[in-house]
């Protein structure tokens, strides 16, 4: 199973970029898993699960928690992907960490612990279930790289506005993904208005222009969430649409798919 992992700043276009890429490759196919692991837990929905219909993991960490302790990965690692996560029309489940549930209810470390455990489990002899590729989308900003989610993952996808302001926070997750030994790390400049970004971007950030894929702004992109569909459904012949296929082979490549 390959895991790729997405990154960035928040508002970059995180959750619609892997929306987009697990449904082609579900298409094509595949066997996808994803994990939301951002608190507004976009994802399930872009993904055309109901919000109320998505039972989350923070709602019960404790109870899975103590079980794990008790009996093991094997079985509670089954329960857990089985009881909370949903499976949408195109074959895609959907793990979904969620918020923290009550003010003053702590930070998510425990849970993401938990989907690092998930993961492992995954990829496991004892797993009944085999998927081809397992997307994690991250919460905004650097840190989750710092409580070593990212690591041993086959492809790091990192998220960046054209902006100095996105492309600091996307140099500090190179970073901090390096220092996990996440050698491939793959640089979307996404909302570009200007084929010159992608040197330009990548020289701010740390990375060649060889690990770098633009995609283009594209007001389809705004409408679909408008109209509450999936981009590639909503606008399948967008340039949004067409440099994200571009976007997916080259995940592909460097996951070794």
């Amino acid at each position: 199973m390959k895991k790729i992992i997405s990154t960035g700043k928040g508002g970059v276009g995180k959750t619609t970029t892997i929306s987009t890429v697990a449904t082609m490759m579900a298409r094509e196919g595949k066997r996808v898993i994803v994990f939301d692991t951002d608190p507004s837990m976009n994802l399930a929905m872009t993904l055309g699960i109901p919000f109320l219909e998505t039972p989350t993991i923070t709602e019960h960490k404790a109870e899975i928690s103590e079980e794990l302790e008790a009996e093991g990965v094997v079985r509670i690692g089954r329960e857990v992907i089985e009881e909370h996560s949903r499976v949408n029309r195109d074959g895609i489940r959907v793990v979904v960490m969620g918020a923290i549930p009550e003010g003053g209810g702590g930070c998510l470390c425990s849970a993401i612990s938990l989907v690092k455990i998930l993961l492992s489990y995954l990829d496991s002899p004892d797993c009944s279930e085999k998927y081809d590729v397992a997307f994690v989308d991250s919460q905004a900003g650097p840190e989750i790289l710092g409580r070593g989610l990212a690591r041993e993952f086959d492809c790091n996808v990192i998220l960046t506005e054209p902006t100095p302001k996105s492309a600091e926070v996307s140099r500090q997750v190179v970073k901090l993904a390096r220092d996990l030994d996440v050698r491939n790390n793959l640089l979307i400049v996404n909302k570009s208005e200007d084929d010159a970004d992608i040197v330009r971007v990548s020289g701010m950030v740390g990375l060649t222009p060889a690990c770098t894929v633009r995609v283009r702004y594209d007001r389809a992109v705004i409408q679909a969430d408008w109209d509450n569909r999936l981009l590639v459904d909503a606008y399948p012949e967008s340039g949004a649409v067409a440099d994200i296929r571009g976007v997916m082979k080259r995940m592909e490549e460097l996951a070794g798919m």
